[in-house]
């Protein structure tokens, strides 16, 4: 059992959000047939706890909001709009059985920490939280400064995988990659 199934592990997926530059509710958009939101969850192992559009004021105050719900050490916090974030996930929860830090954080080919597909310790986020103050509207990176994050290097052949689908052309790009992972997968490619 990997750490990423482990019953020490939960997950938060975030599904709100305006969605302005991609024009419709990306949790509802399609690649290869299936919706990012259903993507994620049958890619994470066990339940998620799914935050929508009921809790405004951006992700850190989706996060918190979900963060009721917690009751394992570990959490793993996703946007729905990163449709292969269960392989990093699985990747970074590998790395909480000898964890000092308080959490980890992929970060992209482009140098960008990726605060949205992390796996982090569930006291130290409601500790940010709780001493944070006024949570909506609040910016993710500011929210969690005094949390003690590893910034994590992804092996390569995850890089890829830390695609963020803000636009249609970010979703056909996710559709192009699927193809290109089912085809690996079945060995074509």
């Amino acid at each position: 059992m990997t750490a990423a199934k482990s019953a020490d592990l939960s997950y938060l997926i975030l599904t709100g959000g305006r969605s302005s530059r991609f024009g419709s509710d990306k949790a509802a958009a399609a690649i290869n047939g299936v919706t990012m939101l259903d993507r994620l969850t049958g890619a994470l192992p066990g339940r998620s706890t799914i935050i929508g559009r009921e809790i405004q004021g951006g992700p850190a105050a989706a996060m918190a909001a979900g963060l009721d719900a917690v009751a394992t050490t570990w959490v793993a916090v996703v946007a729905v709009d990163m449709p292969f974030a269960a392989r990093i996930i699985e990747y970074l929860a590998t790395m909480t059985s000898v964890a000092r830090a308080d959490g980890f954080v992929p970060v992209d080919a482009a140098g960008k920490e990726q605060w949205l597909c992390g796996v982090y310790r569930t006291a130290a986020l409601l500790g940010a939280v709780a001493g944070f103050g006024p949570i909506v509207g609040a910016p993710l990176h500011k929210v969690m400064s005094g949390v003690d994050l590893q910034r994590v290097q992804v092996p390569d052949d995850l890089l890829a995988l830390l695609i963020d689908v803000d636009t249609p052309v970010d979703l056909e790009r996710a559709r192009l990659m699927a193809q290109e992972l089912m085809a690996k997968e079945e060995g074509i490619g």
